[in-house]
């Protein structure tokens, strides 16, 4: 019998942590609150980007894949381009 109780108290404490752990998942990316331009400095010898979907919206009105792929074309502008934030351009 206290095989039993044992497993009833493990699922109870699992039931009243999952809640805390699974609405973490559903917060922003820390990323998509920042509105603090990138470091564009760390990319210059950057060949090329990753495909990874991190939308960064610049001063063109243009959605960039990524801080990598905005850096790169604001380094090609001469500093024409800027960073407006993070996320798809309307």
């Amino acid at each position: 019998m206290s095989f039993f109780s044992s497993w009833m108290k493990a699922i109870f404490v699992i039931a009243l942590l999952f809640p805390l752990h699974s609405e973490t998942g559903l917060s922003q990316p820390p990323s998509m609150g920042n509105k603090r331009p990138p470091n564009c400095d760390i990319y210059k010898d950057v060949l090329h980007c990753t495909n990874t979907w991190n939308p960064v919206c610049a001063t063109d009105d243009i959605t960039y894949h990524n801080i990598c792929t905005f850096c790169q074309q604001k380094l090609k502008s001469g500093g024409k381009l800027d960073f407006l934030f993070f996320g798809q351009c309307s």
